[in-house]
C-alpha cells in the first residue's frame, strides 16, 4: 500500500493504493503490539512509527454512516446488489470486532462520511471522473482507500473507489479490506504466514474476514471505554 501525504488547507490526505509499495514485509507471527504498531503507523518490528497514527473521534465511531454512493457502470460483478451484499458483510465484520466502533448504512441520498465509489477505470487504468480530490487522476489497482484527517489526528472523510472489473470472489475480501483501512489502519503487511488470515496481506485478496489480530488492532485502535 503506497501512503502519500500532501497539506491541502487544514486536512492532512493521505491515500493508499494497493498495486504500489506501502507495506512493511516481515517474516512469521507477529506479537499483538508489533502487529498493531505495523498497521495503524507503519512501524516495522522493534522500530518507531514512520506515520501518524490516526483515527475517527469517539463521536463519529460510535455510528458511522458507511454508503455505496454511485452505481456501478458496468455489469457482471460489480452489480449494485452484489456490491451492497459485499457492503453488509464487511460492516459486519468490523462491527463484530470487539471495538468502540460501529459502522452503519447511510441513509439514501446522504453524503456519508464513509463513501465508496464504483470506477468507471478498469485495474491498471487511472481513476476519472469521481470529481473527489487527490483521487482523480490516482493510478488504480484493485482498490483505493484515501482518507482525510484534521491537526489532531481525527479523520474527517474516507473514500474508497474500486476497480470496475473486480472479480467477484475478491469483492469481499477487497472491501473488508479497505473498510478496515478506512478506520485509520493504513499499513499493510508483507509475510506469507499472513496471507490467509489478514485482511492485511500485501500478498492476497482472498481474506473473507477479519483474523484474530485484525480484530485485536481494532480494539487497540478504538479502545472500548
Amino acid at each position: 500500500m503506497r501512503l502519500a501525504a500532501i497539506a491541502l488547507a487544514a486536512l492532512l490526505p493521505l491515500t493508499s493504493q494497493a498495486q504500489e509499495t506501502d507495506f512493511v514485509t516481515t517474516s512469521g507471527k507477529l506479537s499483538a503490539t508489533d502487529f498493531y504498531a505495523l498497521v495503524s503507523c507503519g512501524a516495522a518490528p522493534g522500530r518507531p512509527c514512520v506515520t501518524k497514527q490516526i483515527r475517527w473521534s469517539p463521536t463519529l465511531a460510535a455510528d458511522l454512516p458507511v454508503g455505496l454512493v454511485t452505481p456501478p457502470r458496468t455489469p457482471g460483478v460489480m452489480a449494485t446488489a452484489t456490491l451492497s451484499a459485499a457492503l453488509d458483510q464487511a460492516i459486519a465484520e468490523i462491527n463484530n470486532a470487539g471495538a468502540a466502533l460501529h459502522l452503519s448504512r447511510a441513509v439514501m441520498g446522504e453524503e456519508p462520511p464513509v463513501r465508496i465509489l464504483v470506477s468507471g477505470s478498469r485495474q491498471g487504468g487511472t481513476i476519472t471522473g469521481t470529481g473527489v480530490r487527490d483521487v482523480d487522476g490516482e493510478p488504480l489497482g484493485a482498490a483505493l482507500v484515501t482518507v482525510w484527517s484534521d491537526d489532531d489526528g481525527y479523520i474527517t472523510e474516507a473514500v474508497i473507489v474500486l476497480a470496475a472489473d473486480l472479480p467477484e470472489d475478491e469483492t469481499l475480501p477487497v472491501l473488508l479490506e479497505e473498510l478496515t483501512q478506512g478506520m485509520g489502519l493504513l499499513t499493510d503487511i508483507r509475510n506469507p504466514f499472513y496471507n490467509a488470515i489478514s485482511v492485511f496481506s500485501e500478498d492476497s485478496n482472498s481474506v473473507r474476514k477479519l483474523g484474530p489480530q485484525d480484530r485485536a488492532a481494532l480494539r487497540l485502535h478504538y479502545p472500548l471505554p
